[in-house]
């Protein structure tokens, strides 16, 4: 079975590049984009096949839907018309389209995993969530787990609903650390380091933080308990933290964005 990816841009090739990483030939893998120049350039990277139309997709394709949110029930639709045939699995990485309305737009009983993934697929160290419609066997959820496991690591989740939380947590997630990683830079050069040596110890100290909540065995609290020395320079840290509620704020932010992310659920979903 052909992996053929309707979208050339930068999620598509992150996962091209992960499947090919992988072991899977390059012959196996297709790529559909409206532009010319995005598909010979995903094409020219990775020595992947390009097709010109969706009328070239047949029952041996696994297809991904790696396009713009508002562009994708007008994908289905072309799908529907010309390709598409059950149980052929589609999966969608597109943000706030659900599964529910994708089956409204494809054919009858065809088999929808829809998944959440983030910016750092692109580096290989993506955290993607699943969900796996009704008409999913045991061998598209393999398969997609194998695309999604090829750029970082995978979960399932049991309701489409959990998808919004997964949104708030790992989709957007990124950006939270980006945001925490870019004011502990401008208040390093306050404080009067270079911005040079404020970038390169800000990003290394996320760095070796990440890595040893994954690896070292212990829980981020646990971690966290076994730098903050009590009277020392960490605890009076973490006390104006606790002072200025950044618990609650984070609880606050996260809601904020799987509420947003159910209405765009809903607005993408409406026809």
């Amino acid at each position: 079975m052909r992996w053929t990816f309707i979208g050339g841009g930068n999620m598509a090739s992150s996962l091209i590049g992960g499947l090919l990483n992988a072991g899977c030939d390059a012959a196996d893998v297709r790529v559909f984009d409206v532009s010319a120049d995005q598909r010979a350039a995903v094409q020219t990277r990775f020595g992947v096949q390009s097709i010109e139309t969706l009328s070239a997709i047949d029952a041996n394709d696994a297809v991904v839907i790696a396009v713009k949110p508002d562009t994708v029930q007008t994908v289905c639709k072309a799908l529907t018309e010309q390709t598409v045939t059950p149980p052929q699995l589609v999966l969608s990485v597109a943000a706030g389209v659900t599964a529910e309305a994708m089956a409204r737009w494809l054919p009858d009983d065809t088999a929808i995993v829809r998944t959440m993934p983030n910016t750092p697929a692109l580096l290989g160290l993506g955290a993607s969530a699943l969900f796996a419609n009704k008409a999913c066997t045991q061998n598209h959820r393999e398969r997609a787990e194998h695309l999604m496991n090829a750029a970082g690591i995978s979960v399932w989740v049991d309701t489409e609903a959990q998808l919004d939380a997964v949104t708030a947590l790992s989709g957007s997630g990124p950006a939270y650390f980006f945001y925490l990683i870019e004011h502990m830079i401008n208040t390093a050069i306050d404080l009067g380091l270079s911005k040079e040596s404020a970038e390169a110890l800000a990003v290394q100290t996320a760095v070796g933080a990440a890595a040893m909540a994954r690896d070292s065995g212990d829980s981020p609290a646990t971690l966290r308990q076994k730098v903050t020395s009590k009277g020392g320079t960490t605890h009076a840290a973490i006390t104006t933290f606790d002072q200025h509620q950044l618990a609650e704020t984070v609880a606050a932010a996260m809601q904020a964005a799987q509420q947003r992310a159910i209405e765009l659920g809903q607005e993408f979903g409406e026809s």
